[in-house]
């Protein structure tokens, strides 16, 4: 088979570095979901690296798959689909609630069966996402991906000849309630070795519970080197099934993407046929990433001057989507997120491009999963597999929740904030969105409108007279008894008629719903109706539908359903339980907090806020102001009816003093969502410096091991960036990383900074070395030749992933387009003219309270606070620049004063005149912007003026003056 790209790796994205270093997670929480290979063989479930907070408590949903309420009944559920989006710990690595609307999200696990939780070198799947699969009947399995060392390291036996490492698998699984593993070998290892890891995969099949399934990725062959097959066949086949002894290896194997032709397949179903296994054992890789693979998508891969608009109807015998020969494996379906669909990732605001594409992946180009697409267009996913079904009994709820949003409601009552988690995302409809009638009326998230959480079903458009749009919402498998109803929560345009009605489709006449009237709205808030369903008792209800309908015309319709619950007898009572989160922990005197109440199942509450100005309150989502400094707690109690769940949050808010306006101060970064975004820079060219202080609060000791301060590092070819940490380097060492060429070049320093200490950073490159000054001293250099690469986005305390943020504090940030000298850093640390020559960037961060930071170079690259407030804002600055703000003669309550004649000083001297020194000797320093003396003198009791020599270099620099009872200083600009 032809091999499309020379290097040889596919899974290899962003993960290239997995050797031996666990990959980043978004929340330090999540620290230990990813292990190394020597963590996982030391992991016990009361161990350091167990992390009780990812247990899933959400039983894997049972699935009954009808073939006959399906849009087109001619499919098969005989084929498997495995989902495996690339890098996962990189952007869903959280276990709680996070403050940030835009991270990846998934909304049609009707139409998949496991799913992947790609990572290194060992990625354990976070609790959100499991929650989230379970309650929808997927499967979710962890990876194994590392290099021969780590197997090696796996292939440790007991004195019984037991494989370590199998037991510890089983157990990791078995304890975070996820459901197997997939195992990714893609490093040469020996015959010998491979025949060992084929052996812990035979005893993974005997020590695994029912249920929990062990994959294999198609690299690594018998011999030990590294071939893929793309296809099942005769050379991998051995990690599938042993022929001699007849004896189950893995589950399943998921193939390499390098194929193009329908004999992939037939040569997949021969064998598996010949093995005795399931040729749905067999996952065909598709990798859809742009510009990657035969099987890309948005555009498709050009083959032979063709597009290859039809790769997915190879999976079928003759096209017949009755007769798949394999399931399927899909790789890198976050094209959406990060893969230049969309630029959600870095845009809030682009989320509808993002969700569109997430329903293109499924319901095809045209954004209908009931119409056909055109020729030539891509049909979608959901074209070829039909929905699952996990809605088998009562009682059954949802709240159309996707997990995220720029709201959060409770009850209907709103909080405006951005947040994602994905262990609050309900059953979302089957299909996404299957329409006929009118197509004048759409169907779509709302993310302005919810009941609870950040999303709502929305219909809205216009009708004709007597036109009318059905949308089917829920394929279901429900058994209808005279006791059971159906509650709804609702909202429309205006009050008044509905036009809308529930459409309920029963097993036994799948082509005449049974229509049920929405009621008159009463005003435009959220409603809620109960219907009772007796009279259709002894009927398996099998799709829930929508349909806006009107006698006459309306030029402006809107349905939103916030809640669809069905139950037998009363409704269920499921206890309450009390939660909130705060859109700012750390605020200001004065500075409003407000507490979006996520508590479940409770209708009224009571917040306990000591402190505030007001202490108590029994809104839904409460707020609270603190007029003075200092560490306060908050406590929610949510009444349910019958009970009461309280939470309390000690010591949860800080409150400070904002620093005044114009002050001489810093910002404050978190580590984890706190950045300053000041837009795309060109430092491209023949020469660069970036320098900064910096005062780091803590260091990333585990993974992803890197603090970035400031620079541009997009993940692809941009490079340009002072961190802390890396990978096989001490976390508290500095690193200046530089695209040169094609090649990421790293300085990294001998010395090792100081938590909580103040220090002067410096990169620059000249066109022949990368040099890394710390506190104006070279401290390593590397050679280097060619022209830099860096024109991308530039920010401060984070580069493209947010886990590898600033735990600490920065300060005049600066960027240039040309080398500094020694000289010029030493002088220039504390201060330089927004003039200077090749001054590309400069951020003094004087900017308290707002929430951009200016830049002084006149070059328009203003900085914009992200996920930040007023309270980043700090007075804690380098000892080192002085707090004064001006170039002005000193002052002293004793009266010694100093003052620089002719500030700033255009040449080599600088006339000083002294006074108030009260007839003693005057001892004058003068030192750069690190501390450093750089001149020295003492003058004699009653000179009152004196000249002075200036260092070669400009800069500013500060004069003090001491006597022995006396001090004072100024600052000294030398032009």
């Amino acid at each position: 088979m032809r091999h499309f790209y020379a290097r040889p790796w596919l899974l290899l994205l962003t993960l290239l570095g997995f050797a031996q270093a666990a990959q980043a997670q978004i929340e330090p929480a999540a620290q230990y979901t990813t292990l190394t290979p020597t963590q996982l063989m030391a992991w016990v479930a009361n161990g350091p690296t167990a992390v009780s907070a990812n247990v899933s408590r959400v039983p894997l949903a049972v699935r009954q798959n009808s073939l006959a309420p399906q849009l087109n009944p001619n499919q098969s559920f005989s084929s498997k689909v495995n989902w495996c989006p690339d890098g996962m710990n990189n952007f869903v690595g959280y276990l709680n609630e996070q403050p940030q609307f835009n991270l990846y999200n998934f909304t049609h696990w009707q139409y998949i069966d496991v799913l992947t939780w790609f990572a290194s070198p060992v990625g354990i799947p976070c609790r959100p996402w499991v929650e989230a699969a379970h309650r929808n009947g997927v499967k979710v399995i962890g990876t194994v991906f590392t290099d021969r060392a780590g197997f090696q390291t796996l292939l440790q036996k007991d004195a019984s000849g037991n494989y370590l490492a199998a037991q510890k698998l089983i157990a990791v699984a078995t304890y975070y309630g996820f459901d197997g593993w997939f195992f990714n070998a893609e490093s040469p290892m020996t015959f010998a070795e491979v025949t060992e890891l084929r052996n812990l995969l035979k005893q993974l099949q005997v020590l695994k519970p029912a249920g929990m399934e062990m994959h294999w990725y198609d690299a690594l062959i018998s011999s030990g080197t590294v071939s893929y097959q793309n296809t099942l066949n005769a050379t991998n086949a051995p990690f599938v099934q042993e022929s001699a002894t007849n004896t189950r290896v893995t589950d399943a194997i998921f193939t390499n993407y390098f194929w193009i032709y329908g004999s992939t397949f037939t040569t997949a179903v021969n064998q598996a046929n010949a093995l005795g296994r399931s040729p749905y054992d067999v996952y065909t890789g598709a990798d859809i990433w742009p510009g990657r693979n035969p099987q890309q998508l948005f555009p498709f891969y050009n083959y032979q001057g063709t597009p290859n608009s039809g790769w997915m109807d190879n999976y079928y015998s003759g096209g017949n989507l009755a007769s798949p020969l394999t399931s399927l494996a899909v790789f890198a379906p976050n094209i959406t997120y990060n893969g230049g669909l969309s630029s959600f990732n870095s845009n809030p605001a682009d989320y509808a491009r993002f969700y569109n594409g997430e329903v293109r992946l499924f319901a095809g180009d045209d954004l209908d999963i009931t119409t056909a697409d055109a020729t030539g267009a891509w049909k979608g996913f959901g074209h070829y597999q039909p929905v699952r079904c996990a809605i088998t009994s009562l009682p059954f709820e949802t709240n159309f929740c996707v997990g995220q949003g720029k709201i959060f409601a409770n009850n209907g009552a709103v909080a405006v904030k951005g947040w994602t988690d994905m262990a609050k995302q309900a059953i979302l409809p089957s299909w996404q969105w299957a329409r006929s009638g009118a197509t004048s009326v759409a169907a779509r998230f709302d993310f302005s409108r919810a009941w609870y959480g950040g999303t709502s079903v929305q219909l809205s458009g216009s009708l004709a007279a007597g036109a009318s749009t059905m949308v089917k919402l829920f394929q279901t498998k429900l058994p209808i008894t005279a006791a059971t109803s159906l509650n709804f929560v609702y909202k429309g345009r205006a009050a008044g008629a509905s036009s809308t009605r529930l459409a309920l489709y029963f097993s036994d006449n799948l082509a005449a719903p049974e229509y049920l009237d929405v009621p008159a709205l009463a005003d435009t808030l959220w409603t809620s109706s109960t219907l009772s369903l007796a009279a259709y008792a002894n009927r398996e209800l099998a799709i829930i539908g929508v349909q806006a309908t009107s006698a006459s015309a309306l030029s402006a319709y809107r349905f939103n359903l916030g809640k669809l619950q069905l139950y037998n007898g009363a409704p269920p009572l499921v206890g309450g339980i009390a939660n909130f989160t705060a859109d700012a922990t750390t605020v200001l005197t004065g500075q409003t907090v407000t507490f979006a109440n996520s508590s479940t199942n409770a209708d009224t509450f009571s917040w306990s806020l000591p402190g505030a100005a007001v202490i108590t309150s029994t809104a839904v989502h409460a707020t609270a102001t603190y007029l003075r400094a200092g560490t306060y707690t908050v406590e929610l109690t949510a009444f349910d009816g019958a009970g009461r769940s309280t939470l309390t949050r000690t010591g949860y808010i800080t409150v400070v003093t904002a620093p005044p306006a114009g002050a001489n101060t810093s910002l404050s970064f978190d580590g984890v969502s706190k950045y300053v975004d000041a837009g795309v820079i060109n430092l491209s060219g023949a020469a660069m410096s970036l320098e900064c202080w910096v005062k780091p609060t803590t260091f990333k000791a585990a993974s992803p091991f890197i603090s970035s301060l400031l620079g541009m590092e997009d993940g692809g070819s941009n490079t340009a960036m002072l961190r802390i940490g890396d990978a096989g380097i001490d976390p508290s060492q500095v690193q200046f990383v530089l695209q040169v060429g094609a090649t990421t070049r790293k300085v990294t320093s001998v010395a090792r900074l100081t938590a909580g200490q103040w220090t002067h950073l410096a990169g620059t490159y000249d066109g022949t070395s990368l040099k890394l000054y710390v506190n104006g001293v070279l401290d390593n250099s590397l050679a280097a030749t060619g022209n830099v690469v860096a024109n991308a986005a530039f920010t401060l305390a984070r580069n493209y992933a947010a886990p590898r943020g600033l735990d600490g504090r920065l300060d005049e940030a600066r960027a240039w387009t040309r080398a500094l000298t020694a000289a010029e850093i030493a002088a220039n640390a504390c201060s330089v003219a927004g003039t200077s020559t090749g001054l590309a960037g400069y951020w003094k961060l004087n900017d308290s309270p707002n929430l951009t930071t200016a830049d002084a170079s006149g070059r328009g690259h203003t900085g914009t606070l992200t996920n930040m407030g007023p309270s980043d804002w700090s007075t804690d600055v380098p000892s080192q620049c002085p707090t004064i703000t001006g170039l002005i003669p000193s002052h002293s309550a004793t009266g010694l004063q100093v003052q620089v004649l002719g500030n700033p000083v255009p040449g080599s001297q600088a006339e000083v005149a002294i006074s108030g020194a009260q007839g003693q000797p005057v001892l004058l320093s003068l030192c750069n912007s690190l501390g450093a003396v750089v001149w020295r003198q003492q003058m004699a009791a009653g000179t009152s003026r004196t000249s002075i020599a200036l260092p070669q270099a400009a800069g500013l620099y500060v004069l003090r003056a001491r006597t022995a009872t006396q001090s004072a200083s100024v600052k000294l600009m030398r032009e």
